[in-house]
């Protein structure tokens, strides 16, 4: 089978994205053309064995994936291979998410949750990813000609307060993040977030909290609200929008950057929590 060109996007979208449904292929990848002509090519490369597709959408609509003959030469990316049914709405809106901010210049190099996790487990093995809190994604901005990296959190659900201390906690300890930024489906949410926040660290500079509705960034990145405590700002005037698409050399090297960053961060939490534990008895 010879790939066209756009066969060849799609493999690289799917590889970058993890996943996505019919209709974010046909938007992004198809320019909006039948829906019945994307799903022939679809299946075509489902056949061939470059694509697999995900069950378990309510609404019926499917989601694909890349395999791993279809992510070869595609780029220096690790792709998914497992999906939970029941976290599947989460994974569609994250993917609606980070096609809204890449599309309008407001994210650049952004590491998925799936490449964090393999890059730490392969830094400091499986045994030292228990209990660690990993983001939905790490992406780049630019703030007052630096360039730093935010920590996406798309939170559709409450938790207990417990375990939001816990995640709260872990984040204190990253000393090279510059902002945490959740996305979540009501206020409610996001204010409990907050006041959780500043019960713990009051306000805190470091690492900035932040929060918005989900949906509103989805509709409109450049003008949604983000509030910072009592304060709300919109992402167009407060950090710098790269340009839609930057070279692959870039990207790579900005991306291992923030990989680097985060494993490091890992290692000082672990040696600060060490140092908090009593001393053995001789």
């Amino acid at each position: 089978m010879v790939l066209t060109q756009r066969d060849k996007k799609l493999l690289s979208d799917l590889t970058r994205y993890a996943l996505m449904t019919t209709k974010q292929i046909q938007r992004t990848v198809f320019n909006s053309i039948a829906v019945t002509t994307v799903l022939r090519r679809l299946r075509v490369l489902e056949r061939k064995g470059y694509i697999q597709r995900v069950e378990g959408l309510a609404n019926a609509e499917k989601a694909w994936t890349v395999t791993l003959k279809g992510c070869e030469g595609t780029a220096d990316r690790i792709p998914k291979r497992h999906f939970n049914r029941s976290t599947l709405p989460h994974d569609v809106k994250l993917t609606d998410l980070r096609l809204a901010l890449e599309g309008h210049g407001l994210a650049h190099s952004w590491i998925a949750e799936h490449e964090i996790r393999s890059q730490m487990a392969r830094s400091h093995g499986l045994s030292r990813m228990q209990g660690r809190n990993v983001p939905d994604g790490l992406m780049g901005i630019e703030y007052q000609s630096v360039k730093h990296s935010i920590a996406i959190e798309l939170e559709l659900h409450f938790k207990n307060q417990g375990r939001y201390k816990n995640i709260f906690e872990n984040y204190r300890y990253k000393k090279n993040l510059w902002g945490i930024w959740y996305l979540v489906e009501r206020k409610s949410l996001g204010k409990h977030l907050d006041k959780v926040w500043r019960k713990l660290y009051g306000e805190t500079q470091s690492p900035l909290f932040m929060w918005s509705l989900v949906d509103e960034v989805i509709l409109n990145p450049l003008e949604a609200p983000i509030y910072y405590y009592d304060k709300s700002f919109q992402a167009k005037g407060f950090w710098t929008m790269k340009a839609v698409t930057e070279s692959a050399q870039e990207t790579a090297h900005s991306v291992s950057k923030m990989e680097d960053e985060i494993i490091k961060n890992e290692s000082e939490l672990t040696i600060e929590k060490e140092k908090e534990l009593p001393a053995k008895a001789s």
